[in-house]
């Protein structure tokens, strides 16, 4: 096991703090400052359970990284990479639906610069989309258009696995998922489609006027700090890297370089590391380079009731909120993550894992670990 408890690099402070409660609604109030030795002596613990968690669940690897404040409490690399090959805690790896939170706060600087309305409809920039007069920008990002998703659709998944390394391109993707009709009237239901990303990504480009990476790279990556996290539009991953391993296609198999330009909008798919991720999942997380009224905006309850979502938990604007945490969790041909933020402790986790050989490839081994953290940090939550 390596692990380092160096402090975090700077991360550019950019707008005002939002510490929030979840109960039935938004709440601003001042954040109490953490005792840190409190923290320290979670750490014990910790080790305990990623250490029996990968004994138990037989993971390939671990990689956590906790910070507290934005200092890091804990990075954390355990397992290995390849057989032989440790892993190491600046490995990079994919970030999978973590960037539709960067999206979800990236969306709304548009709309604080006036360049974009939240309620303005899709067909004002693509109007040959269905319903693209009634579907939103914001139901595009909160996964309430009724878009259907490509993903689960026979058609994509037969030509995903006989060439996962092919080349999607959005108009090829939204094709695709338009095969089959729309799920449920805008606005009246939820469900997760990555077909909304790929279009909310092609209006926001075309609102802006330049392409969705630069938009991403101006307004995202570069303010938070994150040198680490790119969208290099191919399977591209810089060395060192964490691999993933997966028996999808019926046999166990090295996964790493599988292409994910289907996942998400282009110029939102992205690598990064731990160490980039803390930093970029706290500052959305605050609500950095929002007004305070667009970052409650981000967060507001407008999917409890739909499906499995509650007061307490529900999908926002890009992140889901869960019990005073603020999350997203990726997973992509054999690798698992998952990044939390919670407001009140300002407590930032950054979690990704990957399966061995003799594994179960049921379920997702990230959820429990993850659930189990928090207990260890938050025990209240």
């Amino acid at each position: 096991m390596k692990t380092s408890n160096n402090s975090a690099r700077p991360v550019t402070l950019c707008s005002c703090f939002l510490a929030v409660s979840f109960a039935l609604f938004l709440t601003v109030f001042p954040l109490a400052a953490a005792n840190p030795t409190d923290y320290q002596q979670k750490l014990p613990a910790i080790r305990k359970l990623i250490t029996e968690t990968m004994a138990k669940d037989k993971l390939q690897a671990v990689l956590l990284g906790v910070s507290v404040e934005g200092k890091e409490l804990l990075i954390l690399a355990e397992g290995e990479t390849m057989t032989g090959v440790p892993a190491t805690a600046d490995m990079h790896f994919r970030n999978g639906n973590v960037a539709v939170a960067y999206m979800g706060n990236l969306f709304y600087q548009l709309v604080d610069d006036g360049i974009v309305k939240a309620d303005d409809p899709v067909g004002k920039w693509l109007p040959d989309l269905p319903e693209s007069q009634t579907v939103t920008l914001e139901m595009l990002i909160n996964g309430t258009a009724g878009y259907p998703d490509f993903m689960p659709m026979d058609l994509f998944q037969k030509k995903l696995y006989a060439n996962p390394f092919h080349q999607w391109t959005p108009q090829e993707l939204i094709k695709l998922a338009f095969t089959e009709k729309p799920k449920f009237k805008p606005g009246s239901d939820w469900n997760y489609a990555h077909t909304n990303f790929v279009i909310l990504g092609l209006a926001l480009e075309k609102a802006a006027g330049k392409p969705f990476g630069e938009l991403m790279q101006e307004r995202v990556l570069t303010p938070f700090g994150m040198q680490e996290t790119a969208a290099p539009g191919t399977p591209y991953i810089p060395e060192p890297v964490l691999h993933s391993y997966t028996d999808e296609r019926g046999y166990y198999e090295d996964a790493t370089f599988w292409n994910p330009s289907w996942s998400l909008a282009r110029g939102a798919v992205q690598y990064t590391t731990i160490g980039d991720t803390l930093a970029g999942f706290r500052a959305v997380g605050q609500g950095q380079r929002l007004k305070p009224a667009t970052f409650q905006a981000m967060l507001a309850p407008q999917t409890p009731g739909m499906k499995f979502w509650t007061k307490d938990m529900y999908y926002a604007q890009g992140i889901v909120v869960n019990k005073g945490w603020l999350t997203q969790a990726p997973s992509f041909a054999g690798l698992f993550g998952t990044a939390g933020y919670h407001p009140a402790k300002d407590i930032t986790i950054a979690l990704w894992c990957t399966r061995s050989i003799d594994a179960s490839s049921e379920g997702n081994p990230i959820s429990g670990l993850y659930q189990r953290l928090t207990k260890i940090l938050t025990s209240e939550n």
